[in-house]
């Protein structure tokens, strides 16, 4: 399995400069030629027996799909953003801010999505802005225990 496995990212990223660069004519950078190598080699050994998805892994066995892995990281990015920037919920612990984020969420999608979903931008003051790309994007807002962890990541990733 690839080393980027653990990235779906990182995976996809790679994945769309290959085609780029393909598409461009242009040698693949050493990076991306290694990544291929890497990715190709499981394949190719057992003839087929280990499926190009595996070997990419791109297949998650009982996880999620690569594609929403990336949407819930860019998901998890914005929500951490804005627990940063919002004046009411930057200095709460991120179990205080979890629950009153997951409120705040629950009244603008009972509320103003209704009015607000078929606009093609987004409403230009946060938390609404936040809010609406999750749900235009057709990503589910994480439930309050999980919005936790991901608040307190961004408190691990600084310490």
């Amino acid at each position: 399995m690839n080393k980027s496995a653990n990235d779906p990212t990182v995976t996809l990223r790679w994945m769309g400069q290959i085609a780029q660069h393909v598409a461009a004519g242009r040698p693949l950078p050493y990076h991306l030629s290694l990544f291929l190598l890497q990715g190709l080699s499981p394949f190719l050994e057992t003839a087929g027996e280990v499926s190009l998805d595996q070997s990419f892994g791109t297949r998650r066995h009982g996880g999620i799909s690569i594609s929403n892995a990336a949407k819930n990281a860019q998901r998890d990015d914005m929500l951490r953003h804005l627990h940063n920037i919002h004046p009411e919920w930057s200095a709460l612990a991120p179990s205080v801010a979890s629950r009153r984020m997951r409120q705040a969420f629950e009244r603008y999608e009972a509320g103003r999505w209704k009015r607000e979903k078929s606009a093609t931008s987004a409403p230009s003051s946060e938390p609404f802005t936040t809010f609406w790309r999750i749900l235009n994007a057709g990503m589910r807002m994480p439930q309050e225990a999980r919005l936790r962890q991901i608040l307190e990541h961004e408190i691990q990733e600084a310490v």
